[in-house]
């Protein structure tokens, strides 16, 4: 878990977790949270399952992205940082796959990356995504989904000729229309997103929500007994419990209220009033003192008590 603490700002913490899952030997997702200049940057990337050099491609775009955003300053522009990094990331697996005697010729991934800005005005997250992988955002208790899956399924959806119901057991539920690897030029979608104390987002592969209902999964995150750690081990023990059938890769980002200040606690009015009167008391008695000092020093008392 990490924390950033802006001045009026909410404090933010971080948590990811990610597992080969119960099937599979090898783990193809790849997970990563580091602090840049130009922001928090959160990434889950999930390799190509079933193709050879899965996990090559899943930890080359995470390099990809966290090499060249921690590069840039941090006035560089967010959204060109992230659609640079991607098309990094899509021409280093090309590069890779198709180099001579290479054995990964069809690795590939997905990816979806939140970088997280304050500043004294707000806070605010960057998402990009290519792919199924996915991102949500849960405010007020209720969890939206802010990315739409780059999937035939999805297509599918979008067109009406399937319900949600029929998506998850479709026989194209895998197809991707969309990811790094595959093609010399991939769109990434990115969208800002201004951030409040109290919410959370959500990174994760399909290991965790093609699995586990997203009800599940709100109830999860919109816990506040839980830490963020705790939240995010809670779903992987969802995934895992309904089976693990995938590699699972979760980022978590939580913001809770800033600390208050010393000098913004507003005392209650009785208190208040409570100190006026002990104020009141004591600057009276400290009148009483100095008449008193007064008068012993020019023996004005001591005339007036005994006169010629």
């Amino acid at each position: 878990m990490k924390e950033i603490p802006i001045p009026n700002q909410p404090v933010v913490t971080f948590a990811e977790v990610t597992d080969p899952g119960t099937l599979r030997k090898e783990n193809q997702d790849s997970v990563l949270q580091i602090r840049t200049a130009l922001g928090d940057l959160s990434i889950v990337a999930d390799g190509m399952g079933g193709y050879e050099g899965g996990a090559v491609a899943s930890r080359m775009v995470v390099a990809s992205f966290s090499e060249h955003l921690a590069s840039l300053g941090a006035n560089y522009p967010a959204d060109s940082a992230i659609r640079e990094a991607s098309a990094l990331a899509n021409g280093n697996i090309l590069a890779s796959a198709n180099a001579p005697g290479s054995s990964h010729r069809r690795m590939g991934s997905t990816v979806v990356v939140a970088l997280v800005q304050q500043d004294a005005l707000e806070t605010r997250a960057w998402i990009g995504h290519v792919g199924d992988s996915r991102a949500y955002l849960v405010r007020g208790g209720l969890m939206s989904r802010l990315t739409n899956d780059h999937s035939q399924v999805q297509l599918l959806l979008a067109s009406n000729l399937i319900t949600p119901e029929e998506a998850g057991s479709h026989p194209d539920a895998s197809v991707l229309t969309r990811c790094l690897g595959h093609h010399p030029a991939v769109e990434i979608d990115i969208e800002a997103v201004v951030l409040a104390a109290g919410d959370t987002l959500l990174l994760c592969s399909d290991g965790l929500w093609g699995y586990v209902a997203e009800e599940d999964i709100e109830t999860v995150a919109a816990n506040p007994n839980l830490t963020v750690d705790g939240a995010a081990r809670a779903m992987l023990d969802l995934a895992l419990a309904a089976g693990g059938h995938d590699n699972i890769g979760i980022e978590l980002v939580r913001l809770s209220a800033p600390p208050v200040a010393a000098s913004s606690v507003v005392t209650p009015p009785r208190q208040r009033r409570k100190f006026g009167v002990l104020a009141i008391w004591l600057l009276s008695l400290a009148g009483l003192g100095a008449l008193a000092n007064f008068a012993m020093t020019h023996h004005w008392l001591d005339t007036l008590l005994h006169p010629h």
